[in-house]
């Protein structure tokens, strides 16, 4: 009976094989949840930027119809202005995308044409995708034509 209570004592611990199978299995989970988290991350950045580029765009329009004209900087919308009611139409971090870059204006051939454009990530002018990388007013009769890198 003694030789069943030896084997017991023997076999408390993890074998080596079976404490390294355990450390790859945790470290595979990781990887994954890490890879879903960061992907999720961007994904998140994209979409706010998406967000502030149609807010721009909704102020510059209301700049527009109040002057008559589109301005000439998105830092004139920082400014005070006696057709707002003495005051700015948006702060400085409203023209900041998610990655802390300042949107661009982008003005067209036409009258009242224009576009919002954040860099991206990349801070390269399509630097997310156009889809979302681009906002354009909705009211121009035409859209702008991209220039596209050669």
């Amino acid at each position: 009976m003694a030789r069943p209570f030896r084997n017991a004592r023997r076999r408390r611990g993890f074998t080596l094989i079976e404490l390294l199978v355990a450390i790859a299995i945790l470290g595979i989970l990781g990887t994954v949840v890490i890879t879903n988290l960061w992907d999720n991350v961007d994904e998140a950045n994209q979409v706010g930027t998406h967000t502030k580029l149609t807010q721009v765009k909704n102020v510059v329009q209301s700049y527009k119809r109040k002057h008559g004209e589109i301005p000439d900087d998105l830092m004139r919308l920082t400014e005070e202005d006696p057709k707002n009611g003495n005051r700015p139409w948006l702060k400085e971090d409203d023209l900041r995308d998610t990655w802390g870059t300042l949107l661009q204006l982008k003005k067209g051939e036409r009258a009242g044409e224009f576009e919002i454009i954040s860099l991206g990530a990349d801070k390269t002018e399509n630097g997310f995708g156009m889809e979302l990388g681009y906002d354009r007013d909705l009211s121009s009769e035409r859209p702008l034509d991209v220039e596209e890198d050669k």
